[in-house]
């Protein structure tokens, strides 16, 4: 008998780490953030508007001492915001997919406790826009296939609406989906166009610059009707500077404001959750059934001396599976799983 007691309990406790396995793991991506970040450093300085913009950050035009330099600069900083394709002249050129060297880049802002945030094309890269909008769904897919595991999020494109039609950004939305959970945030020029912004995660809002403060205001509340996150990521051109950090610091004083890109003093913006809404995977998609199946074979690993039964019950109102094995009862529907013990004394 004790060790009939002591086989029960073993399986109960297999059944109870399974579940807690799979829990685990099926909302494992579940984020939070407040995003702060500094995109725009630096005096122009020769071909650079911004010569210590982290857009830069994975362009082979830079070195490693460039990149410490940085470094010291957005100390403080959750995140960065890099360049996954540009050919402007006035930021690093970036233009193919290298993932040994962009994951060392990428290693380089994680050891430092700063998040990555990959835009996945420039302003001003006319030559990458005439290769087609297939030509940038390849090209996006192979950033996601290189990187994915070590950055935040995406935007889909800076200054989206000065080359592409919002369907466009429809389609390169819609395609990364396809290829990851992460949040897809939107950039434009100044202000907010709904047909741009539909189906993105995140506003990134560009305010434009030389606002007074109550223009800068009116800009924020007018991305917040939207009804969606709104990083204000666009709106001094000296990110480190004390202005840069005041407007910063009025951005986040608004609800629904869930970081900042230029610059930021001491507070806190409101913190953006994501994953609780995610597309199911094969396992949440099956839950039960996996729950079913490790409870079946727990419990059986235990009781093997018993010649299990299978007993179906089904009608037009649905169906039950039994599954009886000595004094284990194990009893599935479409809306119910119930397994019990019958332990006697």
């Amino acid at each position: 008998m004790k060790q009939y007691v002591k086989d029960c309990l073993k399986s109960f406790l297999i059944v109870v780490v399974y579940i807690f396995v799979l829990l685990c793991v099926m909302y494992v991506s579940i984020g939070k953030a407040d995003f702060k970040s500094t995109f725009l450093i630096g005096e122009p300085e020769g071909r650079y508007i911004s010569p210590y913009s982290t857009l830069s950050w994975l362009s082979n035009d830079l070195d490693d001492n460039w990149r410490l330099s940085v470094i010291g600069r957005i100390n403080g900083d959750t995140h960065a915001d890099i360049m996954a394709r540009s050919t402007a002249i006035d930021f690093g050129r970036v233009d193919g997919v290298h993932r040994d060297s962009w994951r060392n880049r990428i290693s380089i802002l994680r050891s430092n406790g700063i998040a990555p945030v990959v835009w996945l094309i420039s302003d001003d890269s006319s030559d990458v826009y005439a290769r087609g909008l297939n030509n940038q769904i390849d090209y996006q897919n192979q950033v996601v296939s290189a990187v994915d595991d070590v950055v935040s999020h995406y935007v889909v494109c800076l200054e989206c609406d000065e080359y592409y039609s919002s369907s466009d950004v429809s389609t390169l939305i819609a395609e990364l989906r396809k290829k990851t959970d992460k949040p897809i945030g939107v950039h434009l020029t100044p202000g907010v166009k709904a047909e741009y912004i539909k189906d993105a995660d995140i506003i990134y809002l560009q305010t434009g610059f030389n606002l007074n403060e109550k223009q800068f205001r009116q800009q924020i509340e007018n991305a917040l009707r939207f009804g969606k996150p709104v990083v204000v990521s666009e709106y001094h051109l000296q990110g480190t500077s004390a202005g840069a950090k005041a407007f910063g610091d009025i951005a986040c004083s608004y609800p629904g404001v869930v970081g900042t890109g230029n610059g930021r003093g001491t507070t806190s913006c409101q913190t953006l959750e994501w994953g609780q809404t995610k597309k199911k995977e094969w396992y949440q998609e099956y839950e039960k059934e996996i729950v079913v199946s490790g409870i079946a074979v727990a419990t059986l690993f235990a009781m093997l001396k018993h010649t299990p039964k299978l007993k179906l019950n089904a009608s037009d109102n649905g169906y039950e599976l039994g599954l009886i094995s000595g004094d284990y009862n194990l009893r599935y529907s479409e809306d119910r799983i119930a397994a019990t013990y019958r332990i006697e004394f």
